[in-house]
């Protein structure tokens, strides 16, 4: 057994958020890879994989921060001379959140962690979160060069906005490959111009799923696969402080099931509970206890609310 179960590759992030009310926090440990983590950790209990760059400047509290939680140090590459990404992180009262990037796009695309660099402890995982920008041939390109090294290994996939824009042809590729699709509300608007989350999920499931899941925040989930399966899922009642990286929480729980073999309603449900853990505090938790006895108690109220939607 591999000393990881569950990697994301992403990316990690200095984040600078300015709440409506003037409090800020910044130099906040984010990036969709840290968020990841906090829905892996909140289920799994072995090293997790991070892939994702950081520059000369990663500051220290950062890597202890992730080596609380479990994380490999085998992950993360250092570019030299380079600055750590980073991105101001703005909430209006009402939740909503505006990312406004600082760090140069073509910078942060030109130097993603390329397969070639992932450490051989990191390549040998179970199960994967892949959300990497770059064009969608190097992305497709980089998950069957993972699946020749495990062939039985779990991908799930969250796009990135610069996707959005690309057709069926281009999507169905890496959809072929991946085992569970996880886009937000707006993004599978985007991609397939539906209105309904059933629509949107057919749409995607033609286009090459075979699993798929919308995540519509405060809404919960739809979930879809290709037998014909479907319902939907509330959120998680918590107290919310900090919505950023939920979804990034929700596809690491969902992967952490999938890595057991659940079945796929119930690797959902422990999205839910990881998104739930996430938000509850700025930024990313110090510390979590796999299957602890809350997270239990949120997997068993989200079971309970399970509607079955029939076709």
């Amino acid at each position: 057994m591999p000393s990881i179960q569950c990697t994301t590759i992403s990316n990690v992030i200095i984040d600078d958020i300015v709440l409506w009310d003037g409090r800020t926090y910044m130099g906040t440990l984010g990036g969709a890879g840290s968020h990841a983590v906090v829905g892996m950790r909140t289920w799994n209990d072995a090293p997790l994989g991070l892939v994702g760059y950081v520059g000369d400047d990663a500051p220290e509290p950062f890597v202890a921060h992730l080596q609380r939680l479990g994380v490999s140090p085998n992950g993360l590459v250092r570019r030299a001379g380079l600055p750590t990404p980073r991105a101001w992180q703005l909430f209006e009262a009402d939740g909503k959140r505006t990312q406004v990037f600082r760090t140069s796009h073509p910078e942060f695309v030109a130097n993603q962690v390329h397969f070639d660099e992932l450490h051989a402890e990191v390549q040998q995982a179970y199960g994967f979160h892949v959300q990497r920008g770059g064009s969608m041939k190097e992305t497709t390109r980089l998950v069957r060069q993972l699946k020749m090294v495990n062939p039985s290994a779990v991908i799930v996939i969250e796009p990135v906005d610069a996707f959005l824009g690309l057709d069926r042809a281009a999507w169905t590729p890496l959809l072929r490959e991946c085992d569970v699709f996880l886009p937000n509300l707006e993004e599978a608007a985007i991609l397939t111009g539906e209105v309904s989350p059933a629509d949107m999920s057919a749409a995607l499931l033609d286009w090459g799923s075979d699993r798929v899941v919308i995540r519509m925040a405060e809404q919960g989930i739809w979930g879809q696969d290709r037998q014909g399966n479907r319902w939907r899922v509330p959120a998680v009642p918590t107290q919310v402080v900090d919505v950023t990286g939920a979804g990034n929480a929700f596809c690491g729980g969902l992967l952490a099931g999938a890595v057991e073999g659940l079945p796929f309603l119930e690797t959902a449900l422990r999205g839910l509970v990881g998104a739930s853990f996430a938000i509850e505090q700025v930024g990313v938790p110090e510390t979590l206890v796999p299957g602890s006895p809350e997270a239990i108690r949120r997997l068993e109220w989200a079971r309970q609310r399970v509607r079955d939607m029939d076709p």
